[in-house]
């Protein structure tokens, strides 16, 4: 009827009539296009904004805390205020929000409305523990927290449960968050036992318990707000009782990661691996953003720390020829260099200031490229005994003779230390410093990647590492393993697992031996030693040293990069006031398509599902950034775009 109507018109009205549908179609089109970019939820975003109170002290320890893991994990991160976000609406409208414990506790309905309106705009949230729990006067809502609907449930019940709606639990995981969430093999167990879960063994069962562990003490139990009602989003983290822990869902356009720990109190007491691997989730995986790489060309790593104490360890050592163990490295070799043990069976000491074998031994160290350390101080069982006490100045004293013999055996300086039965007071960090030491070995924060750690309520120095200890479960050593009565085939499977953890994570993690442990599960090492050698020739892994990590992440934290609006995308920019050889960043593919060189020298790598661009020696870097085609509309692309080269591999 139409199509004769149409005929039936006189020629100019056809002509305007068709002009106006043209038009129209034109306006709806350019209204769609941009609609369905914000639909996406805010994939432009290009950095995280920490939301923080009015009144906050920018040298506040938990706002650091969350600087620190920002700088540490490679995202770009700002502060804002409250009234900054309400008075600005175009204040951190490209940002990815955060909420966090502690910090914001107490919220007013105006701020909680402002944070609601973005997120169905299609902002990204991470929503943590008891963020916004109480009103301004202190008050918790009689039924629920006023954030439930953010979160997809109701927790903070005060109401109905006054202060029992807080309570400890276990972690437990829903086997598809164990990649999204990347905790490190030895951190998860399986089942009622401490078993940890590794991929030699049979698969998981439906329904069948994982729970996270820890070196020492097992399963921990952290504060958590009971929850109730059903989620509609897909769960992470849960308790024993059903209560949820962490989930992700959809909310408008936007997503909420709500978080039902105290990231920031864990953070603060030596438990920092959650907050990192939370963050780097929301801000990588589900607010897109450009990562700067922890590793030297965003590679994975591995390091190697043995713990020698004795010279009954020397046996020990010549057999580790034979399992390769020196066909590889460098590791960290850190000695306690005393003339006695008083503990029967440990020998008589090193006694390295005497002992001709040991000191060809560190030389051979140091021809290799092995980092020769400290381990404790001068006699390695009283000193354990010691330095827990509170005297520290017989404790620095026994250290520094400890120092001092190595120097003067391998003629150079000591940059790593570790701490026997893991015993590091805070005190120890900035007395290390003091002396060039930045790198050392640390029992907290397990199965973390190099960290600033947090100890007695402050940070160390800037530049001073802390190299957690990866365990397998409750065991750190082979020894503790052993008396375990734990399989070997367990632990070559742990081993294995941590190389190609390490490998596809682009990350590195420290395991320790003491040389003599190797000999209980020889079979285990050299499995691990020749798995890691295949991955390291095809140039996904490498050796390295704590003091080579500590030397390169220090490097690192001087690059100053950001994103600028540029037509048609984005341009990221970074300078360093050296060199910015071997800095790389990872940028999602989903996001962007290649990017372009405008400024310096970088490869620019596809890899999986990111870009790498790994910079040249210079000291500036500009690259222009586009939407990936992938993200528009079917049939959209080839209209709005010319072809481009289908090239992998481009070296600029």
């Amino acid at each position: 009827m139409m199509r004769m109507l149409a005929f039936k018109l006189p020629a100019p009205q056809r002509l305007r009539r068709l002009a106006v549908l043209l038009l129209l179609g034109s306006v709806a089109l350019a209204l769609w296009l941009p609609r369905w970019r914000v639909d996406r939820a805010m994939p432009q975003a290009g950095r995280l904004a920490v939301i923080v109170p009015d009144a906050s002290d920018v040298d506040d320890v938990r706002i650091a805390a969350w600087r620190d893991a920002a700088a540490e994990t490679g995202f770009l991160l700002e502060l804002v205020t409250a009234s900054q976000l309400m008075r600005d609406a175009e204040r951190a409208r490209d940002a990815a929000l955060i909420l966090p414990d502690g910090l914001m506790r107490q919220m007013n309905d105006a701020l909680l409305a402002e944070i609601t309106r973005r997120v169905q705009a299609g902002t990204r949230l991470m929503l943590v523990h008891d963020a916004g729990v109480v009103d301004l006067t202190g008050n918790y809502h009689p039924r629920q927290s006023r954030l439930s609907q953010l979160a997809g449930l109701r927790y903070a019940l005060f109401g109905e449960l006054g202060t029992a709606m807080l309570q400890e639990q276990e972690v437990h995981l829903d086997a598809q968050s164990m990649p999204l969430l990347r905790l490190p093999p030895g951190r998860v167990v399986r089942g009622d036992s401490d078993r940890p879960l590794t991929s030699g063994q049979p698969p998981l069962q439906a329904g069948e318990v994982l729970a996270v562990t820890s070196y020492f003490y097992g399963r921990p139990r952290y504060a958590t707000f009971t929850t109730a009602g059903p989620y509609d989003g897909q769960r992470l983290l849960h308790g024993a009782d059903g209560t949820l822990i962490a989930g992700v869902r959809a909310m408008g356009r936007g997503r909420v990661l709500f978080v039902n720990l105290p990231l920031t109190y864990l953070k603060l007491r030596t438990d920092s691996l959650l907050l990192h691997s939370f963050l780097r989730y929301f801000a990588q995986d589900l607010a897109e953003l450009p990562q700067l790489s922890p590793m030297p060309d965003a590679r994975g790593a591995l390091i190697m720390n043995w713990h020698i104490d004795s010279a009954a360890a020397v046996p020990a050592m010549e057999k580790l020829q034979g399992l390769g163990a020196f066909d590889q490295g460098p590791y960290s070799v850190h000695l306690t260099v005393g003339p006695d043990v008083d503990v029967p069976g440990d020998g008589q000491g090193m006694d390295l200031a005497r002992n001709p074998v040991m000191q060809a031994w560190v030389r051979r160290f140091i021809e290799r490229g092995d980092e020769v350390g400290s381990h404790g101080g001068w006699i390695h069982n009283e000193f354990g005994r010691l330095i827990g006490t509170q005297a520290p100045a017989l404790s620095a004293a026994m250290i520094e003779r400890n120092i001092e013999v190595i120097r003067q055996v391998s003629g150079r300086p000591v940059t790593e230390y570790s701490a026997p039965t893991g015993n590091h007071p805070a005190w120890v960090t900035p007395w290390l410093r003091e002396r060039g030491i930045k790198a050392y070995y640390f029992a907290g924060d397990g199965g973390m990647a190099p960290t600033r750690t947090y100890q007695d309520g402050r940070r160390g120095a800037a530049d001073s590492w802390a190299f957690p200890v990866l365990s397998f479960g409750r065991d750190a050593a082979f020894e503790e393993a052993h008396a375990k009565q734990t399989l070997e085939a367990d632990l070559a499977a742990w081993l294995t697992d941590l190389s190609d953890y390490c490998a596809t994570n682009r990350t590195v993690r420290l395991v320790y031996f003491h040389p003599p442990g190797i000999a209980l599960f020889p079979l285990a090492f050299r499995d691990w030693l020749t798995h890691s050698r295949e991955l390291a020739l095809n140039g996904r892994l490498r050796w390295t040293t704590m003091t080579q990590h500590a030397d390169f992440s220090n490097l690192r934290l001087q690059v100053q990069w950001q994103l600028l609006p540029r037509s048609g995308g984005q341009a990221l920019s970074a300078s360093h006031p050296l060199s910015l050889k071997q800095m790389s960043w990872l940028l999602p593919t989903q996001r962007f398509r290649e990017p372009r060189v405008s400024e310096g020298r970088a490869e620019v790598v596809r890899e999986g599902e990111f870009w790498r661009v790994t910079a040249e020696d210079v000291p500036r870097l500009e690259l222009l950034l586009e939407p990936a085609l992938e993200a528009l509309p079917e049939g959209t692309a080839a209209a709005l775009s010319t072809p481009r080269s289908p090239a992998f591999r481009t070296l600029r």
